[in-house]
């Protein structure tokens, strides 16, 4: 398959001066569309006990607490995928959430790298994003580079070291967890983009961008993904109404609310289409992480 990503997305913005100048990121604003990244789920004591049992019922609630093994439901893989990636691309599909990788005060600190930057800009509507490799974040209906942004602030360095050491750290588990649940080759897989912050609010859309609920599937937007992990930085029927993540195949819907600290893993095939729910009150917040087999996708640790 070709990819459906542009290959230019370090162009964005670079030339930015004053605000009123900011050039829109094309290639990016398909994320709104997709917050498809937005929630995640794939393995559990890996492969051995997977539970194939039908149910459409709610599969992790806001006040659950998931145990280290964690929750997982095995669907039918997408007969698409291809052995072009032996030992990484997944034999076996389904999706995977567990509570115990993100510590609550973890997530808060990534809220608040979330918040410098959309101190900085938001979207028009109720979607606003930071992508963590281009730079690009919300700009009204458009967007901006957030560097530039900063720097027409006089901030020199948006995140802190100890910041990025946090969000490395926590990207790294995520990915050991994929490895280990999905059996991988040591090496094999890659980070890829767009990993991004997400805020979502109950703001009426102003862009069809900023429409997040639409049910869609990761490959569609971005076919070298090959797993999507979403990170949930806080709760559910807490600090939001609405916005839950729901999977849409037939015979194996499945709803989970979001939880401080949640993260959730799934193959990123059409065996996993997904929407979030709209939010009708408050401010929810993730971050999405999704990794691929093709060494050629491979992004390098965000420098902002």
């Amino acid at each position: 398959m070709k990819s459906k990503v542009k290959k230019d997305d370090k162009k964005t913005a670079e030339k930015l001066g004053k605000k009123e100048d900011v050039p829109v990121i094309n290639s990016f604003t398909r994320i709104l569309i997709s917050f498809t990244i937005a929630g995640v789920a794939i393995v559990y004591r890996m492969f051995p006990v997977w539970n194939s049992k039908i149910d459409r019922n709610l599969l992790a609630a806001w006040n659950d607490t998931i145990g280290t093994e964690g929750i997982i439901r095995e669907v039918p893989c997408d007969p698409l995928y291809r052995a072009t990636f032996t030992g990484c691309e997944p034999v076996r599909c389904g999706r995977y959430i567990t509570d115990r990788l993100v510590s609550s005060s973890e997530a808060d600190s990534l809220i608040k790298m979330a918040e410098k930057a959309f101190s900085l800009s938001s979207g028009s509507g109720g979607a606003t994003i930071l992508d963590l490799h281009s730079g690009a974040i919300s700009y009204g209906s458009r967007f901006a580079n957030v560097k530039q942004l900063a720097k027409d602030k006089g901030i020199e360095q948006l995140f802190s070291k100890d910041e990025i050491k946090l969000y490395v750290e926590i990207k790294n588990r995520i990915k050991k967890t994929v490895e280990q649940k999905w059996r991988l080759e040591k090496g094999r897989l890659k980070l890829t983009k767009p990993t991004f912050f997400s805020k979502m609010s109950s703001k009426p859309p102003a862009t069809i961008h900023d429409e997040y609920w639409h049910v869609h599937t990761d490959t569609d937007q971005y076919d070298m993904f090959h797993y999507t992990s979403l990170l949930y930085l806080n709760t559910h029927n807490a600090d939001y109404k609405g916005g839950r993540f729901l999977f849409d195949s037939p015979n194996h819907n499945h709803t989970v609310e979001p939880k401080k600290g949640r993260v959730m893993i799934f193959t990123s095939g059409t065996e996993n289409p997904h929407h979030v729910e709209k939010v009708t009150a408050g401010t929810r917040y993730a971050i999405t992480i999704p990794f691929t087999c093709h060494p050629d996708y491979a992004i390098p640790e965000p420098n902002l």
